[in-house]
């Protein structure tokens, strides 16, 4: 009876979105049989445990994309309808909760839930019957089986990345357990770490370097598995649970098991780096590299870096070149777009194009100058006021002379944005077609949502041929796949873990440096360092590693686990300290004004990062009172 059961739970439960796993058993009475009859109801299944994956999803986990200090959504957007926001603005608690990756119960306010133990647990009962499938070959069930460890693996990442310290689920739980065997306490951080690790290994005996079929992009592989584990690897190296007495002394299982390791280990970073480097010689060895579209190569250096690195995240539907790992299909990809570009209808109106998403300043501020350098290392750069209007370009100083990603994924006030297969010049003074909206009387606007509040808009995500059309309230949107890691962030990731590892970069950092930098049409690293006197040592190069790093990725949503794991975040994300250009300004004289972050008269209060209290997210209440043994995240 009780394996009855089981079969009906798990046939229910693969009623998650995309998934009608229902349909292939007999509708009076699932049975055992019916799932692993054959080599199409036993993939059905498989595809249902695909679907417990945290979407990169518009505006509701934090990180997925946003929740960082790159990009927001509009001040006006509330957390309602933005859940990520409920971090960055003090609203999450154990009673109030937003973000619920534990179990079904506990989510309040329609924030983003992902039953990822209970995806953990089909996992397993597909490995534990996979053998029984009669028509599959026994490298299809290898592959399988490779697949499932892959899931279990990041499914705990996510819980991992998010919570801290986990319950690890080592194997299926029976239905016979009892409550001590479901119950348990929370393992300490590094043997998680260590679990995940080995999940990762047994995908990557297990799968290929890449999936056999190209509809089964988004699937895991051998390559998404190394690239998982490398981030893993590097999480655990960095400073927030690698020995961090500072907000982790007192954070301890009932039994006084210190759930952080309270002494800094070194090592740790060597095995990230030894992890980068096994993936980069398995990647580069089945023929990953970075994406360069062959259409740019004639153009002059900087041109072809700018259009390369735009490209990359948009041209090919999938980019097989540079992504390990990918959320394909992705039903949020269209809001990407379409809450990005610049306004398209005029007066303003809700239908359309029209900004929601906006940069925010302090990524502005971090890209470099187009010597590759940061704006106050750059010898063209250091010593003007960056924050004044060029009457002869029509445009803010801090706007020119920046490097080929900048103007790839930003524009601005007189800037350009390609939409609707043609060039469009940005009229972002308020009153305009792209600016601050303006009411009867000429002023500002703010009960409009729809309107870029800082200055700068986001056009990573937008393909030059999306388009709107405003008789039909059609759109034409660019299918493309959105990265969850790429073969750059593993580049990256050597050099880092080589600096703290060795306190210096080797020449294998170097040119793992430069490959990312020579794609987006940067000089050498040694050659910008060089027109600032010499590259950086100490803590001036781990800012740098963190700079080059974070502008790479800037837009994807590695800003909030990088800012958190570099214990950075309370520094950061603090909006009293961010600046803007003064939206309100009819003007050039008026708009080009710096004024501070006007969150607080439109959301209701200040961005602000509460250390250590948001580094993590709590531990929803019901939760802690199914299992006694839980211990809540510190500042909760």
């Amino acid at each position: 009876m009780k394996k009855y059961i089981l079969i009906v739970l798990i046939a229910l439960g693969c009623l998650a979105p995309s998934c009608n796993y229902l349909d292939i058993v007999p509708k009076d009475r699932a049975t055992e049989e019916d799932f692993w009859k054959n080599a199409l109801t036993a993939q059905r299944f498989l595809f249902s445990c695909y679907v417990y994956r945290p979407e990169i999803d518009y505006g509701n986990l934090p990180g997925q994309p946003f929740g960082g200090d790159d990009f927001m959504r509009s001040c006006k957007t509330t957390t309602a309808k933005a859940s990520y926001k409920s971090v960055m603005y003090n609203e999450e608690s154990p009673t109030t909760v937003y973000h619920n990756l534990m179990q079904k119960s506990g989510v309040a306010n329609g924030g983003s839930t992902y039953f990822l133990y209970e995806g953990i647990r089909y996992c397993y009962y597909l490995l534990a019957n996979v053998d029984k499938v009669p028509d599959l070959s026994e490298d299809e069930k290898t592959m399988w089986k490779g697949e499932m460890y892959f899931l279990i693996g990041l499914y705990h990442w996510y819980l991992l990345e998010y919570y801290g310290p986990i319950v690890l689920t080592k194997e299926m739980v029976s239905l016979n357990a009892t409550p001590e065997e479901m119950y348990l306490p929370r393992s300490p951080f590094d043997e998680c770490v260590d679990f995940i690790a080995e999940c990762y290994d047994k995908a990557i005996s297990m799968l290929p370097p890449r999936q056999p079929d190209a509809r089964w992009y988004g699937r895991a592989c051998a390559t998404a598995a190394y690239g998982m584990k490398t981030r893993l690897l590097l999480f655990a190296a960095s400073p927030l649970f690698n020995g961090n007495t500072k907000y982790y002394s007192d954070f301890k299982n009932p039994d006084g098991t210190h759930l952080v390791n309270q002494t800094y280990d070194p090592q740790k970073w060597k095995r990230a780096m030894d992890s980068a480097e096994e993936a980069i010689i398995y990647c580069e060895k089945n023929g990953y590299s970075l994406y360069t579209n062959p259409a740019n190569a004639s153009l002059p250096d900087f041109e072809r870096g700018k259009r390369d690195f735009h490209d990359m995240f948009v041209e090919p539907h999938f980019n097989e070149s540079e992504y390990l790992f990918t959320k394909a299909n992705n039903p949020q990809w269209e809001s990407y777009q379409r809450y990005s570009a610049i306004r398209s209808e005029w007066p303003y109106s809700s239908r359309g194009f029209h900004t929601d998403v906006q940069v925010l300043f302090p990524a502005v501020e971090m890209y470099y100058t187009k010597n590759g350098l940061p704006l106050e290392d750059d010898p063209l750069t250091k010593n003007i006021n960056l924050y004044t209007y060029n009457p002869a370009t029509e445009v803010a100083v801090i706007n020119e002379n920046r490097e080929p990603r900048f103007y790839a994924c930003v524009t601005y006030n007189r800037g350009v944005e390609e939409i609707n297969s043609t060039t469009l010049e940005v009229k972002g003074y308020a009153g305009e077609r792209h600016g601050f909206t303006l009411d009867s009387s000429g002023n500002p606007d703010i009960t409009k949502e729809y309107n870029c509040f800082t200055g700068y808009f986001s056009t990573k995500a937008i393909h030059r041929d999306i388009s709107y059309e405003s008789s039909t309230d059609h759109f034409y949107f660019h299918d493309a796949s959105y990265p969850v890691i790429r073969l750059a962030e593993l580049y990256l990731s050597y050099a880092e873990a080589d600096f703290e590892y060795n306190g210096s970069l080797s020449a294998k950092s170097l040119e793992y440096l430069n490959k990312v930098r020579k794609r987006c049409g940067l000089p050498n690293f040694e050659d910008s360092w060089n027109l600032a006197g010499c590259i950086p040592t100490g803590t001036k190069l781990r800012k740098v590693l963190h700079q080059e790093r974070s502008i790479e990725f800037l837009f994807e949503g590695h800003r909030y686990r990088d800012m958190r794991r570099w214990m950075e975040a309370e520094e950061c994300m603090n909006s009293s300290k961010w600046k803007n250009w003064n939206v309100y300004g009819t003007g050039a004289e008026s708009y080009y004004k710096i004024i501070g972050f006007n969150d607080v008269d439109l959301h209701g209060t200040n961005v602000t990062f509460i250390a250590p209290k948001h580094y993590l997210l709590p531990i929803p209440q019901t939760e802690m009172e199914i299992n006694v043994n839980l211990v809540q995240n510190p500042g909760y």
